[in-house]
């Protein structure tokens, strides 16, 4: 719901894909999106960035499929006040970890925040990394 203040001017500029991730790791979940059904589905769930690649933790409800699939992952930070910040979305395929060393290292790490058991630990290997930070007109970062 807005204010019904004026709206300072905005402008925007690209981020690179390292500037990208380096966001990305400050947030500590964002939203999948995968097909069910040959719909797109949409869920908040936590991540981690690991190198170049997101790992999510998601429970038996996110169905997604334990086959390779394209999927989207976004996280943003916006103040709804300034209406400054940043936006990432990450285009890629996903894999499940099997590894039960590797899975249990990041479920250590992936404390869940919704309910549920959370016993699916996904990769995202990225094919597109884009960010969007949204700035003052003069350029000044947020």
């Amino acid at each position: 719901m807005s204010d019904g203040g004026p709206r300072a001017p905005q402008s925007s500029r690209d981020l690179t894909s390292a500037e990208s991730l380096r966001r990305l790791a400050l947030v500590p979940f964002g939203r999948i999106v995968f097909s069910r059904y040959a719909l797109p589905t949409i869920r908040p769930v936590n991540h981690l960035v690991d190198g170049e690649t997101i790992v999510v933790r998601t429970n038996h409800s996110a169905t997604l499929s334990a086959e390779r699939q394209v999927v989207a992952y976004e996280a943003d930070r916006i103040d709804e006040h300034t209406r400054r910040g940043w936006c990432v979305i990450v285009t890629g395929t996903t894999e499940m970890i099997e590894d039960p060393v590797e899975a249990k290292r990041y479920r250590e790490r992936l404390r869940p925040w919704l309910p549920g058991p959370g016993d699916h630990i996904v990769r995202i290997v990225p094919d597109m990394i884009t960010g969007l930070e949204f700035i003052d007109p003069d350029g000044a970062v947020s």
